[in-house]
């Protein structure tokens, strides 16, 4: 999904129904957060895709993130934290499928697309 796709549905009315974060350690050790959104106009999870076209956009900074869905995607509700490889995204597997998104732990190397 393009961002701004999601802005332009949430200024026509659309919302952000739930977000869960997926947290992957890059190469460097440090942790990169994909967020993955359900929206109101769409079926499945999705994320954001990178401006140039492929992969998603991801954020080295928790609190820029929150704040990004927060003020940016005007979304007030809870958020979950998870890491790639936990089994409980698991749950989440047709969600991801009904959004054409491969489900975080599908990945072939385990990592985001970039």
């Amino acid at each position: 999904m393009a961002e701004g796709d999601a802005r332009a549905a949430i200024a026509n009315g659309g919302r952000i129904e739930n977000v869960i974060i997926v947290m992957q350690r890059g190469s460097d050790g440090r942790a990169e957060f994909v967020p993955y959104f359900a929206a109101s106009w769409r079926r499945g999870y999705v994320a954001i895709g990178l401006w140039a076209g492929r992969g998603t956009r991801s954020w080295r900074d928790l609190t820029r993130l929150v704040g990004f869905v927060r003020e940016e995607l005007h979304y007030p509700g809870p958020m979950v934290l998870h890491e790639a490889d936990d089994p409980k995204l698991r749950k989440y597997r047709t969600l991801f499928a009904a959004a054409s998104e491969p489900a975080p732990s599908d990945r072939p190397d385990g990592a985001f697309d970039r």
